[in-house]
């Protein structure tokens, strides 16, 4: 005979998920812990009635993908990065209401990003019985890390590194002057070059790894051929960086001026292609994380 789980904390009912409907095995039966009276659609009663082969009703015609919720009482199952599930709506009249950081109404977990800013909870996304347990995000109490910045942060975060990355002006010889250490002709040049033929594409590594932030979720696929695929990715877009500053003619211009070197100024004509080849490569990059957060949309 089927065991009943009623626990709210995914560590212990991931495992169940998909695997419900079997005679010797768990059922979910789980209500938001905040209301306690809607039933959450991961239960295992909610998923018969929320299958996709059954047609919706009238009313719901133009929400397929909340077919029969208001007519059984059902609500959208969303997790928090502490583990913890709820409903989707009392979720979201608690952030509505909070002057502060959401806090797990379960375990008082801070729901936040270490930037401060507040971290949206995570739909788990249920259609009928397919298959959901690879679609969401591994929660802290599953291993993953706590997440480090908001989008908002990160973009910041990238723009200072391109920034830095394809400035006009030579950074080791302003931080060697900053330290009052002397700096001279050959030595500029001498790091220049190292910059555009070896630093430059290694600090784009560092951009391109920020953009596509590692995802971590409870994949079937090997941990191995995950990384070999994120590795093959990060690498197609470095190049793909790579190729747009070299064809915006952005490697003539970096790190080119140096109080070193007087004689090592750029025109007018210059400071304007260097600035729009500046502008043109943040608005590739960004495209880059907006992609990233659209594929990973369920991200923490």
């Amino acid at each position: 005979m089927a065991k009943i789980q009623r626990s709210n904390y995914l560590p212990y009912i991931q495992h169940h998920l998909d695997t419900q409907g079997n005679a010797d095995g768990v059922i979910l039966d789980i209500k938001c812990g905040i209301c306690n009276e809607r039933k959450l659609d991961i239960s295992g009663s909610a998923r018969d009635l929320t299958s996709s082969s059954l047609p919706p009703t009238k009313h719901l015609e133009a929400h397929r993908h909340l077919p029969r919720y208001l007519e059984h009482g059902l609500e959208r199952t969303v997790a928090l990065a502490c583990g913890h599930v709820f409903g989707d709506r009392c979720i979201r009249e608690i952030q509505s209401k909070a002057t502060g950081d959401l806090t797990c109404p379960s375990c008082g977990y801070q729901v936040a990003y270490k930037c401060g800013h507040a971290i949206r909870p995570a739909l788990i996304p249920v259609d009928g019985h397919e298959l959901v347990r690879d679609k969401f995000p591994l929660t802290t109490s599953e291993g993953a890390e706590d997440p480090n910045n908001c989008l908002a942060c990160r973009w910041k975060l990238i723009r200072s590194n391109i920034r830095y990355a394809l400035a006009d002006e030579c950074i080791f010889c302003r931080q060697m002057e900053a330290a009052h250490m002397a700096v001279d002709k050959a030595t500029h040049r001498a790091h220049r070059n190292q910059h555009i033929n070896t630093g430059l594409r290694s600090m784009l590594e560092d951009i391109v790894f920020l953009v596509w932030a590692e995802f971590k979720t409870r994949e079937t696929t090997s941990s191995a051929a995950r990384a070999l695929d994120d590795s093959d990715r990060h690498q197609a877009h470095v190049s793909l960086l790579d190729a747009m500053i070299r064809s915006e003619m952005l490697e003539e211009t970096l790190w080119y001026r140096t109080r070193a070197d007087k004689t090592m100024q750029l025109t007018k004509e210059q400071l304007k292609s260097h600035v729009q080849g500046v502008a043109s490569i943040e608005d590739s990059v960004f495209e880059l994380l907006m992609s990233s957060t659209r594929e990973q949309r369920r991200m923490w």
